[in-house]
């Protein structure tokens, strides 16, 4: 009888709890946030990172700890009492831990994929509760397209801005080298003067650049180049390039039907997709311009507007020859998924065509040709070149899996989809998913190893048809399961591209504050070395001598180095100052020395 009394209690009391939007799982809920909201605090007022558990531990104060988890905890149940706001509460959980996520992953100075998953298992648990019965009420919110497009507005100048000042300085500081910025600093500004793709340290003789890739995309970029005359443009151009790919993203969903909530989703999700504007800290390429040429050429596809779309294939054959491989797969999309066969056809056959035109410039303009060399894994018996590419991955399937699926390549998988939640693969049609065939030949098959790391370039195309298959595999899910989908992946955007950017923006801050107030007087000085003499220069300096005609570079991976006009020494590197030294010999003599730039003359 009491057992049963006490049971109706209980019971009573559960009632009244949930009355007032309080019940024993969101009490938790409140107090598992205050504690977080405690983790929170501690980490912005004390000044040891949580991976010094020592110092750490001795850095904290336990009575402030305390009391802030208590009184926030009673805060928030008196807040959700008092407001009847059953949604209060799991949407405090949700902020906390995403924001606790993010100071998480901005605090380590590497970048550990295997430690930014075990944040996101924690998120997805709290994420998991929040979505159910639709705790977080997002089933109520409504955004209109009118506020995607002012958002998509204000993430475009946010990232175009934030990206381009902190990817600028690494140029300011004398962080970019010859390869792969200082070519294209040369090479813009040969083509400024004479129109001509040229550069010197490319291959260490007068070539054009167009003997390595066949670019002629550059030749938009020119004029706004022509304007500010400054390898800086490149880097704000590159910047705004990739975040010109917001506003493809808002106009494929709204012409999919997606809603304000899901478009406005994708929206974030783009801007914080680490495998985007993480490769900006490293360089200009011509490959950055891919994403964005990739996904409006699926809203023209999607549109059908047959003019504009075969305009577009033709821009994104122009970035780069190997370009062709992405257009190959779209056409194919275009005739298998979407059934438009003259289309589908006319883009394949372009991209063909163009394909091989673009080879034969290659070779005739450059003695190596297109770099076949990094898929000499799959040459057989001494036979070089596609053909026996093509009889490898045929004939021994095997040993592409085994050449595909390895321990280094695995955390390349998992940057490209686990912030979208491997929505990708949720597409009605099978035949969809041959959009991400290029990850095989661009990515997966080469042992090169920056094919496969996104601090490099070649992760922009697939990025596109990644996001593409993520913006229509999401129209197959309905219910908790988008939701859970699309706020998973905002936050795990959130964490990842805080973990990969956040150690990059500290290191080129701690190159300004170190280096910063040098920097105007060695640019004074290397801007007195006459343009039409010849100059060798360090890695790192010959980047700032873009306006000379005739310069290379130190260590030179294609020749011997010879004497020249000039010698430019970055004394930071001693390995490389003995050897341009040992050169010079008694020829040359000192003509200026600011901070680590030395600059000598010939006699």
């Amino acid at each position: 009888m009491g057992k049963k009394l006490n049971t109706t209690t209980s019971d009573t009391l559960v009632q009244k709890l949930n009355s007032i939007s309080l019940s024993p799982e969101r009490i938790t809920a409140a107090f598992v946030t205050s504690f977080m909201l405690s983790y929170i605090v501690q980490m912005l007022f004390e000044n040891k990172s949580f991976f010094d558990l020592n110092a750490y531990y001795n850095s904290i104060s336990f009575v402030a700890f305390w009391v802030v988890a208590i009184v926030a905890g009673i805060a928030l149940c008196g807040f959700t009492y008092l407001s009847k706001m059953s949604s209060l509460i799991p949407r405090a959980l949700i902020i906390t831990t995403t924001v606790l996520s993010v100071m998480f992953a901005s605090a380590n100075d590497t970048v550990d994929v295997y430690f930014l998953i075990g944040i996101g298992v924690v998120d997805l648990i709290v994420t998991l509760w929040c979505i159910k019965d639709d705790k977080l009420e997002l089933s109520k919110i409504n955004v209109s397209y009118k506020t995607c497009l002012i958002t998509a507005v204000a993430l475009f100048l946010f990232t175009t801005v934030f990206f381009s000042y902190f990817t600028s300085l690494r140029y300011q500081n004398f962080q970019n080298a010859t390869f792969d910025f200082g070519i294209f600093a040369q090479m813009f500004e040969n083509m400024a003067t004479t129109g001509a793709p040229v550069t010197t340290v490319e291959r260490s003789y007068e070539m054009s650049h167009f003997g390595v890739h066949f670019s002629p995309v550059f030749y938009l970029l020119l004029p706004g180049y022509m304007l500010f005359r400054s390898p800086i443009y490149l880097i704000w151009a590159q910047s705004l390039c990739v975040a010109l790919g917001i506003f493809a993203v808002y106009l494929i969903c709204k012409k999919l039907g997606l809603s304000g909530k899901v478009t406005l989703a994708f929206e974030f999700i783009y801007a914080f997709y680490p495998c985007l504007f993480n490769g900006c800290f490293y360089d200009f390429h011509e490959n950055k311009l891919l994403t964005t040429i990739i996904l409006f050429l699926f809203y023209f596809i999607i549109s059908e507007k047959t003019i504009i779309t075969l305009c577009m294939s033709l821009l994104l054959l122009s970035v780069k020859e190997d370009a062709a491989i992405y257009l190959i797969v779209i056409a194919l999309y275009v005739l298998i998924s979407r059934k438009k066969y003259i289309l589908g056809s006319l883009m394949l056959s372009l991209a063909v065509l163009y394909f091989i035109i673009a080879q034969k410039i290659v070779a005739s303009m450059g003695e190596e040709g297109v770099m076949m060399w990094r898929l000499s894994d799959y040459f057989v018996n001494g036979e070089e070149g596609f053909f026996s590419v093509f009889k490898s991955i045929l004939f021994d399937v095997g040993y592409l899996i085994k050449m595909m699926f390895t321990a280094d390549k695995f955390p390349f998988i998992i940057w490209m989809f686990l912030p979208l939640m491997f929505t990708p693969f949720a597409q009605k049609q099978v035949s969809a998913l041959i959009l991400l065939l290029p990850i095989i030949p661009i990515n997966l098959m080469q042992s090169w190893q920056y094919q496969y790391n996104i601090d490099y370039q070649y992760s922009y195309g697939v990025a596109a048809l990644v996001i593409f298959l993520a913006i229509t595999g999401i129209t197959n899910l309905n219910g908790n399961t988008r939701r859970l989908a699309l706020l998973m992946s905002i936050i795990m955007c959130a964490v990842l591209a805080t973990g990969t950017l956040a150690p990059k923006i500290r290191n080129n801050k701690s190159y300004e504050d170190y280096y910063g107030s040098q920097t105007e007087a060695i640019e004074e000085l290397l801007h007195t070395i006459p343009k039409d003499k010849s100059v060798t220069a360090g890695h790192f300096i010959m980047p700032h001598l873009y306006f000379v005609k005739e310069i290379y570079t130190v260590p030179d991976y294609y020749k011997e180095i010879e004497q020249t006009d000039y010698f430019v020494v970055d004394t930071r590197s001693s390995e490389n100052t003995e050897e341009m030294k040992a050169v010079m010999g008694d020829d040359y003599t000192l003509v200026g020395n600011k901070s680590f730039v030395q600059v000598y003359k010939h006699k």
